[in-house]
């Protein structure tokens, strides 16, 4: 009897799936898979074949995610945060280092980067801790620095490694989620005044030489073409080349001539575009669009305060990545580092979006008790 209870609710969980989440992240990861492989395959197929299991893998973890009831993830919320915690001091003991960045732990089987799951971990623990200890909303300027208390040691942690980008991410997180769950215009003003007060402050005392020697880039990126301009400019020239409909599928060049690094994880965009064209970059900006509108759809239907706002956080990671992210290849960006989520090549990068993906499920999903 119990056994057929069990089915009985795991087939109305499934009913009351929103598929177009699903279909919009597969969308994209068809797009991916086509880019990596124009990328890459004059020199191996071996990242096509590696991307495919990832997205296999990744379609798994979402289905179990989905399963979840995210309100275990409000009350094991300490636990997660120490989870999150450790795992980025792991990486000062047992990481690798890959381009002057120490982000990963070698597992063997993949590179692991704690500081990409550590986003979806600040958004389910940071709402956790505004709904318990704010049950209505904010009440000044104090209370915001008692949150951002949660927030700083992770945030410290992943700037270390060093990794600007998520850490500017959390930063992201932590003002849309306080945002949504109320905060005072006087306190938002107050806050928007102290940010430009501390951007000064932030670019000669706390970002290290090659941080901003890319912002500098990124101001004037003709000043050293050759050197930390060339990212930049290889990437404009990719997209510019593409015009209105693109080269044709393949026939990109500035990757396979070796003009443009890190063509298939953070330029990846540049590769589709210059092969598709404006019309390219239209379809690929009304699906991620689509992906955050259909994510805020989830989160606003929802009657729990705890899964609206762990959708709307999500949302702004994925906003943030693909905002920045798109913006870097067209150069009104500075370089980050930041990948474009479900396009860039990484097993880190697609286990965590599909897990966010299926936690924004289950708040669909487990919005009754069965």
């Amino acid at each position: 009897m119990k056994n057929n209870r069990d089915i009985r609710v795991l087939i109305k969980k499934v009913k009351k799936m929103s598929y177009r989440i699903l279909l919009n992240a597969l969308l994209i990861a068809v797009i991916s898979a086509f880019s990596i492989y124009s990328a890459t395959y004059t020199k191996t197929t071996s990242f096509l074949k590696k991307d495919l299991i990832w997205l296999l893998l990744g379609i798994v973890v979402y289905f179990v995610f989905s399963m979840i009831d995210f309100k275990l993830y409000r009350r094991y919320s300490r636990l997660i945060y120490g989870v999150s915690l450790l795992s980025l001091l792991a990486v000062f003991a047992f990481g690798v280092s890959k381009l002057g960045a120490k982000r990963w732990i070698d597992l063997g089987f993949m590179n692991l980067q704690p500081s990409e799951f550590a986003k979806i971990f600040m958004v389910l623990t940071f709402s956790a801790l505004l709904v318990n200890r704010y049950k209505s909303s904010f009440s000044g300027l104090k209370d915001v620095i008692k949150a951002g208390v949660h927030i700083l040691p992770i945030f410290i942690l992943i700037l270390k490694q060093p990794d600007l980008g998520t850490s500017l991410t959390l930063v992201a997180i932590f003002g849309v989620l306080i945002f949504v769950h109320g905060i005072d215009l006087k306190t938002i003003i107050i806050m928007l005044g102290s940010l430009v007060v501390f951007v000064p402050f932030a670019y000669f005392f706390l970002l290290k030489e090659y941080q901003q020697t890319r912002i500098l880039t990124f101001l004037n990126p003709e000043s050293d073409l050759l050197g930390s301009g060339w990212n930049v400019t290889q990437s404009m020239i990719a997209v510019g080349s593409g015009g209105l409909s693109g080269k044709g599928l393949f026939q990109g060049t500035q990757s396979k001539l070796k003009f443009l690094p890190e063509s298939h994880t953070d330029f990846i965009a540049a590769v589709f575009l210059e092969e598709t064209g404006f019309a390219g970059g239209v379809i690929l900006l009304v699906l991620y669009y689509s992906l955050i509108y259909n994510i805020v759809r989830i989160g606003n239907s929802s009657k729990d305060e705890y899964g609206r706002l762990i959708c709307y956080g999500v949302a702004a990671i994925i906003f943030f990545h693909t905002t920045v992210n798109l913006g870097m290849i067209i150069g009104i960006m500075p370089v980050t580092g930041l990948p474009l989520l479900l396009m860039s090549y990484g097993g880190s990068s697609y286990i965590f979006t599909f897990m966010m993906l299926g936690i924004v499920q289950s708040v669909k999903v487990h919005s009754d008790k069965y």
